[in-house]
């Protein structure tokens, strides 16, 4: 990944911050502790000090305009830990949706409180067992809001939630309310890499206690964050990847059988080789993907895709790999490696698996 000086500067000071501040200890005496939040409040409150919440948010708002390759460095280094917290919920999803779909009042009512912390917000957009942003069944009728969505990251103590829903009109649009309004009932979940991702069911959710955004370009603003959101995911996925595999190999210096380093076998050389080849191509279609958001190309899409399915499948085979190359040690409590197999599987499923990329990259060529 190319870094200019001023984001290569604070890419270094965020991995020693999560290095110190969020080990994976720390996300185990999380979950440990049956916090319904889902991560801790005061590293989110230092992670906005250090001005992660800005990073992509232009400077006629008051952002700091760092760039996206800038966030998927920090998102990478998130990765690396793997860090609980609302950046992909909140400032990824609901931040971009609110610029990209908001209107300029909208914009300069809600945005300045979510950057600096004081609210935070996430995306309801899942309806079913697998990703589909298209199949939207919830919807606007007789002046309510009726639906049931899945997914729905780190919804804890939000302020807003900003749910994709078919209008009276017939047309999608972001409805945006509050978690306590009336007609809206959270069903906590704890996924099984510890991080939450909750349902809500909508029961008439009054149309007085909705906002909707009220952009120039809604339906293209939606595809845009969607866009913006898989790409980061994707940079954060690598991260965790480039962890595992520093891991195992490692290990494999320091394990010894029959007085022989388990590193000397060849066999085990090239499935190491194997997974680092993997995970270079995969950065590569994330660092094209990140690229193309700076400089506003006109592919974003077809490289999100490209980036996820790619990010996806090597997240998948590292992980496996790392749990067989640590032998029975692998899945025991001891060891992390176990939880990154875990958070594979979850960000495999996180805005479309391998195939829903692969088909979307397929449509989107002319196929």
């Amino acid at each position: 990944m190319i870094l200019n000086e001023e984001q290569a500067m604070l890419r270094e000071t965020v991995a020693q911050f999560f290095t110190e501040k969020a080990p994976i200890s720390e996300l185990r005496s999380l979950a440990g502790a049956g916090d319904e939040q889902g991560y801790d409040s005061q590293l989110w409150s230092e992670m906005v000090e250090l001005g992660l919440p800005g990073i992509t948010v232009p400077e006629a708002h008051d952002g700091l305009e760092f760039g996206w390759m800038g966030l998927g460095a920090i998102a990478q280094e998130a990765g690396r830990c793997l860090v609980a917290s609302p950046l992909l919920s909140s400032v990824v999803l609901a931040q971009n949706l609110l610029l990209n779909c908001g209107s300029d009042a909208q914009i300069a009512t809600y945005l300045p409180s979510l950057m600096s912390g004081e609210a935070t917000a996430t995306v309801a957009l899942d309806e079913g067992r697998f990703f589909n942003p298209d199949a939207v069944a919830t919807s606007e009728a007789s002046g309510a809001l009726k639906g049931h969505k899945t997914r729905v990251l780190d919804v804890g103590q939000c302020s807003h939630i900003f749910c994709v829903a078919e209008r009276a009109s017939g047309e999608r649009g972001i409805a945006m309310f509050a978690p306590s309004a009336e007609g809206v009932t959270i069903g906590s979940r704890r996924m099984m890499d510890l991080h939450s991702a909750d349902s809500i069911q909508l029961d008439g959710v009054s149309t007085e206690d909705v906002v909707w955004l009220a952009g120039d370009d809604v339906e293209g603003g939606i595809q845009r964050t969607i866009d913006q959101a898989t790409i980061v995911l994707a940079a954060e996925m690598m991260g965790s990847a480039r962890e595992v595999l520093e891991r195992t190999v490692a290990y494999l210096g320091e394990r010894e059988q029959f007085d022989v380093k388990l590193g000397t076998f060849q066999a085990l050389q090239h499935r190491c080789a194997h997974m680092y080849c993997e995970l270079e191509l995969a950065e590569s279609a994330v660092s094209a993907a990140l690229t193309a958001l700076d400089h506003a190309g006109p592919n974003v899409s077809l490289l999100a895709s490209s980036a996820k399915a790619l990010a996806n499948d090597c997240f998948t085979l590292i992980s496996s790999e790392a749990v067989q190359l640590h032998g029975g040690m692998g899945v025991t409590e001891e060891m992390d490696i176990g939880l990154f197999l875990k958070r594979s599987r979850v960000c495999n499923q996180l805005l479309g698996g391998s195939s829903y990329h692969r088909d979307c990259y397929a449509r989107l060529n002319g196929f």
